[in-house]
């Protein structure tokens, strides 16, 4: 049976190595039986700083193209991803989000899955599922929240918490 998981975060677990999703989190905006899309809450690009709204890898998919996670529900194009966060799949809201002062996130690239991909890396615990939060999605330190998810989700993700980024210094 389908599980829709729109509005779930993707906490990378310990087995993903690959640079796009080592420690990455993941919102799912969308999820259906076609596949998903998703955006990279943690990494902001190489350069960018906390004081001027970075810009994030959202993923390894269609780099060039540009997206929002805000919440404004007044500007909204489509209904909430979670309860108060609203996805775009244009960046033509930051003029309004930006003079009204709204929070948002701004993303270049998004990550993708087609048809059972995404539930065949769930059967091969790749992903760890924790129910998004806008303090989660909003989480000002991008290269803590990965750690920070998996301390909520508790019991032994604690421990990954812990472990340190490099597996030969653990």
């Amino acid at each position: 049976m389908f599980e829709n998981l729109k509005g779930k975060l993707l906490i990378a677990s310990s087995s993903i190595l690959d640079g796009h999703f080592n420690r990455s989190v993941v919102l799912l905006v969308d999820h259906d039986s076609r596949g998903s899309l998703g955006l990279v809450l943690n990494h902001p690009l190489p350069g960018e700083t906390p004081r001027h709204r970075p810009l994030f890898s959202g993923g390894p998919v269609d780099p060039e193209h540009r997206s929002l996670l805000h919440v404004a529900e007044e500007f909204a194009t489509g209904e909430a991803v979670i309860d108060g966060v609203f996805f775009e799949s244009s960046d033509e809201l930051l003029p309004a989000l930006t003079k009204n002062k709204y929070r948002y996130r701004r993303f270049c690239g998004y990550a993708g899955w087609s048809t059972g991909q995404l539930e065949y890396e769930l059967r091969s615990n790749s992903w760890v599922l924790l129910d998004a939060r806008p303090e989660l999605v909003f989480h000002e330190d991008g290269y803590d929240l990965w750690r920070r998810c998996l301390i909520e989700k508790g019991g032994i993700y604690r421990h990954f918490a812990r472990t340190h980024k490099s597996i030969l210094l653990n």
